[in-house]
């Protein structure tokens, strides 16, 4: 029996494009059937290509099942008077085995297509119809995208079955006689192994089949970071130094010079360095998610992101889940609204601040006839223009790496360097003359350094953020300015009385310990203002969980209780001592 290619395309105009040598009539005939066999799919690079694409294609209808999962079991998100039991269980952690969103199946139906591809690609490589080059590239890129997905399962799921060759019938993982389950721990080491073997990490080179343009699209961003993902992984497994190392390879595409041969997008100075000229004030980062796909001055911050298009499936599918004009049901939290109207904003420079957070009200939420509705992916949708759908998904940016690569700098004692990206950046944070400008000698200023040896730091924790004139720097990290202060936020802070001995000079740790933990919780916590709704929270909670079940076993049954007391449920004390209990906080496994 041959095997079969299920794909689901972005765009019939890109398949077209990609597949060149088929024609217009027969490729919209094969386009129900969602079946091409392997001897038509797999003839040259084109049709490589467009296996890539119709992946991120297939891709692309799962995104809303990641949205929901990692946004509604967790605290910033919440259900309204018109979700379903299903969304309910999935708020309250009481999902049963019935329930359509806990289902992996449409999980598993992508990474069968990945397995499909990668297998073809060995076989285009052995046959020369892909030179090295172009295996490198379109292997790493489904290989990273079905770790992706192998990650996030292991975050819903705990233990998995870990499939990589293509199945006759998707039903038979429920199977453990035939398919034992992984679990997660062992999942993370398989997955890291598998990203770390990558031959291709990098972006895409211009001429690269895959850089294109494709409906007004641009191809470039819409292929997963695979340096953002492996330092994940790394984070996930408390290996702190590959974990900022591999984040800091992010951070070399924006210092790369302007004339090696990348795409134009990978050009501009300040690309994936959190730094200011894009979010001025604070007042535009909102255009992260309100400008078109593709914008210069919001892609800044996007590394990842994929189109919703008013003509092609799927539709965008958070106009329904989030806008009172549609079924409305899901809506943000009580405490998220809380946690920033909490705020302070620094507008005039002057302490307490101004109240508000310029990424709460009107931004990542609005109020619509006394309604919250999120806002992120629905930003410009007019219930006067029902059909005009256009969007697109943020799945990874800058201040998410960022947030992450402070975790890592925390936990591998570089503190001070983990407040400075969670603040108001490397220039200000080591200034040792704050407020003096460029009007003096910076040689030995502006630089990160060890807190307790006093020496400059060695990779991955050296930043030269140096703006002087005498002499002239402008080094590379001159412009960075932290998460909190690009959006005209107050700085957070732990009370050094706490963890230091301030009697002398250098100051040592009395309880560093103490101080890890009181900064990831700022940490964690300015991840939930800054990248709420976007996929990322019921992960950030569980990684953090799962680091502290020791030394703090009710983390997690606190932070989603938290979400229950504010809006006064009477379920919070259930929730709570059902969260108390590690075995529920993944989801059933249960093929539907």
């Amino acid at each position: 029996m041959k095997k079969k290619l299920s794909i689901s395309f972005i765009s019939a105009s890109l398949v077209i494009m990609l597949m060149s040598t088929v024609s217009c009539t027969d490729m919209f005939d094969i386009m129900p059937k969602s079946a091409i066999s392997s001897e038509q799919m797999y003839r040259n690079v084109y049709d490589a290509d467009a296996a890539v694409i119709g992946i991120y294609g297939k891709f692309l209808n799962i995104l809303d099942r990641y949205i929901i999962l990692n946004e509604l079991r967790a605290d910033m998100a919440d259900v309204t008077a018109n979700a379903d039991q299903y969304l309910v269980q999935l708020s309250t952690h009481s999902v049963t085995e019935d329930n359509p969103y806990a289902d992996p199946k449409p999980w598993y139906e992508v990474i069968l297509n990945c397995n499909d591809a990668l297998k073809n690609f060995e076989i285009m490589r052995e046959e020369h119809k892909l030179d090295e080059s172009q295996y490198q590239q379109r292997f790493s890129d489904v290989m990273a995208l079905r770790c992706w997905l192998y990650l996030q399962m292991g975050i819903q799921y705990g233990s998995i079955p870990y499939v990589t060759d293509p199945i006759e019938n998707i039903s038979d993982l429920d199977n453990e006689t035939l398919f034992p389950k992984t679990g997660f721990t062992d999942l993370l080491n398989i997955l890291i192994t598998e990203m770390e073997s990558l031959p291709y990490k990098i972006p895409y080179p211009a001429g690269s089949t895959l850089l294109t343009t494709i409906d007004t699209y641009n191809t470039e961003k819409i292929f997963i970071n695979k340096n953002t993902l492996l330092g994940d992984l790394y984070l996930w497994r408390g290996d702190w130094t590959s974990a900022a190392t591999t984040y800091r390879e992010v951070h070399r595409i924006g210092q790369l010079p302007y004339t090696t041969p990348l795409p134009v997008g990978e050009q501009y100075y300040e690309y994936y360095m959190l730094a200011y000229t894009a979010n001025l004030g604070g007042n535009y980062w909102i255009n992260i998610f309100s400008q078109p796909f593709g914008e210069r001055y919001s892609n800044y911050e996007i590394m990842w992101n994929i189109p919703f298009d008013k003509n092609f499936s799927p539709k965008n599918p958070f106009i329904d889940l989030f806008k009172t004009s549609g079924s409305y049901k899901i809506k943000p939290s009580d405490l998220a609204i809380n946690k920033w109207n909490s705020q302070y904003r620094n507008d005039n420079g002057l302490l307490p601040g101004t109240p508000g957070d310029r990424r709460g009200i009107n931004f990542s939420y609005k109020l619509v006839g006394g309604q919250p509705e999120i806002n992120k992916f629905t930003y410009n949708y007019n219930p006067a223009l029902p059909f005009e759908t256009n969007s697109k998904i943020v799945l990874y940016r800058a201040a998410t790496m960022f947030l992450r690569y402070a975790e890592a700098a925390n936990h591998d004692g570089r503190h001070r360097i983990a407040y400075s990206f969670l603040n108001d950046g490397i220039t200000a944070s080591f200034d040792n003359n704050p407020g003096a400008g460029n009007s003096r000698d910076n040689t030995n200023n502006q630089q990160t350094y060890n807190e307790l040896t006093r020496a400059w730091e060695v990779p991955p924790y050296y930043f030269d953020a140096r703006c002087g004139d005498y002499p002239q720097y402008r080094n590379g990290w001159y412009r960075n300015i932290g998460v909190r202060s690009r959006v005209s936020t107050m700085n957070v802070r732990v009370d050094s009385t706490l963890y230091f001995n301030l009697t002398v000079i250098p100051r040592t740790y009395t309880n560093e310990p103490g101080l890890v933990t009181a900064l990831e919780n700022l940490i964690i916590e300015e991840a939930s203002l800054e990248t709420a709704f976007e996929g990322n929270r019921w992960g950030d909670l569980l990684r953090i969980a799962l680091r502290r079940q020791t030394t703090e076993p009710n983390f997690l049954a606190n932070k989603i209780g938290a979400k229950f007391d504010a809006a006064g449920s009477p379920d919070a004390g259930a929730i709570k001592a059902r969260l108390a209990d590690p075995a529920n906080w993944y989801l059933p496994f249960k093929l539907k």
